[in-house]
């Protein structure tokens, strides 16, 4: 009997990367931590070259993020390149909270890959879940979960 095949859509973290990402993350603690992913289309996925941190401004950070507007509009008059977001949930699991949800319509026309981490287990390790945004007959986005693979 052969194991069944996960269909997920791919996306491809390199270990520098996942690094800038673990170590962004952990030192927002307690607060959520947020930044830009750079990148292109690869076969079958994303591929993710850069991560850029980026400031938080939102009035509660501790269950909430909101992009600093200078930086983020400064990375969309970038150019090609920009694939994605990431921010962190320090207290919960890394899947899509209601609000992040409601905030999505804010920047999914921009993007195309959205990553959520949560501390793990040891003192630097971060578990890291990735989302593809896809926009719906109905014209709303969600989020549909994504394969990371890492190296």
């Amino acid at each position: 009997m052969t194991e069944p095949q996960d269909t997920r859509q791919e996306i491809w973290l390199g270990a520098l990367c996942g690094r800038q990402i673990a170590e962004h993350a952990f030192r927002g603690l307690p607060y959520e931590a947020c930044g830009v992913l750079r990148g292109k289309a690869a076969a079958g996925g994303m591929r993710i070259d850069n991560f850029l941190p980026m400031r938080n401004v939102a009035p509660d950070p501790l269950h909430h993020f909101i992009l600093h507007p200078e930086e983020w509009t400064k990375q969309c008059l970038r150019g090609e390149g920009l694939i994605g977001l990431f921010h962190s949930h320090p207290h919960s699991q890394p899947t899509p909270s209601d609000e992040d949800l409601r905030q999505l319509s804010l920047f999914a026309g921009l993007i195309r890959i959205y990553l959520i981490g949560s501390p793990g287990e040891s003192k630097d390790a971060i578990r890291l879940n990735g989302y593809y945004v896809v926009k719906g007959a109905d014209g709303l986005y969600t989020l549909e979960p994504a394969l990371i693979k890492r190296g």
